[in-house]
């Protein structure tokens, strides 16, 4: 495990971890009235306004997910029901079930480092050396087959055989909740001939999808997965305001693993601690990396075939 430098005292873990509810809420406030201003474009404009619009609230649904992350360790709101239901809300514009996500995202942490390790979404990292297999990645289709697949267990009263049985109900009513809300939207769409829930929700998920994707990337691809100290199998990265707020503190992700008890808002209280002992970059620096070893892995796989066809 990361060794710090500077021990906390339990005063000390104490105060970093107790649950303050003001800075969650400000950040539901400025989600709420920024979804609230795209959807009103989207719904009096047209054009290339409409279009920016829906592409906001997409980047709005990726945020929403990035705040639901927090409320799985529970320390958004003081309540687990709190958690629970805002989390849900969070994560109902892409999918996200909060019980599921929160049953993976828990196991994660616990098997970090070892070949147990399997996060929610399935990221499969190992499997991003090729420009098709990044575009399965930023469409995120093995979520959406996994989702397809636990609605209609749902919906005919399956219960997942892996988890305790409290946790399974949980699950099965989430996703019975989200397969009658997709029923909904359709239905509806149908009826009344319009496709306000295309421009609301189906258009903005495009762009959801790959922001979502990229923003966990850097967590932890290219890193040491079979080894438990948090510095190399876990990135931080150096981000400025903006990126700080929309990913709600995951670019601060080696802190979060050391301990995750502690609020997002406190994150850079973390950092500090251990900034000399982690290695960081920007998200310039990564992503121009990740990008040039993928198109570096696909024409390399190109090469040989186009050289045999000259031939």
């Amino acid at each position: 495990m990361l060794t710090i430098g500077k021990p906390l005292d339990t005063m000390e873990l104490k105060e970093l971890a107790r649950v303050r509810a003001a800075p969650f809420l400000l950040r539901l406030i400025v989600l709420a009235v920024l979804a609230a201003a795209a959807a009103a474009v989207i719904a009096a404009a047209r054009g290339w306004l409409a279009l920016a619009a829906m592409a906001m609230l997409g980047q709005l649904f990726a945020h929403g997910v990035e705040l639901e992350h927090q409320t799985l360790h529970n320390t958004a709101f003081r309540g687990r029901s709190w958690n629970r239901g805002v989390g849900f809300m969070l994560g109902l514009p892409m999918l996200v079930s909060f019980s599921d996500y929160q049953w993976s995202h828990l196991r994660h942490h616990r098997t970090l480092g070892t070949k147990s390790d399997r996060e929610f979404f399935n990221d499969g990292f190992e499997r991003l050396t090729s420009l098709p297999a990044l575009l399965v990645h930023l469409l995120m289709l093995r979520h959406w087959r996994a989702v397809a697949q636990a609605i209609a267990g749902a919906l005919i009263g399956r219960l997942r055989p892996d988890v305790k049985r409290e946790t399974a109900m949980r699950l099965r009513a989430e996703y019975r909740w989200m397969g009658a809300i997709v029923i909904a939207a359709a239905g509806l769409s149908l009826a009344f001939h319009t496709l306000l829930a295309v421009k609301l929700w189906l258009v903005p998920l495009l762009f959801a999808m790959p922001t979502h994707a990229l923003i966990e990337l850097p967590e932890h691809w290219d890193r040491d997965h079979e080894t438990p100290d948090l510095s190399r199998n876990t990135r931080t990265i150096r981000a400025g305001a903006f990126a700080f707020w929309f990913t709600n503190g995951n670019n601060y992700h080696t802190e979060h693993h050391w301990l995750p008890a502690v609020p997002n808002d406190r994150f850079p209280e973390l950092h500090r601690q251990i900034s000399d002992q982690i290695e960081t970059e920007t998200y310039l620096a990564f992503y121009r990396r990740f990008f040039g070893e993928v198109y570096r892995n696909t024409t390399s796989r190109r090469g040989p075939q186009s050289n045999a066809s000259a031939s």
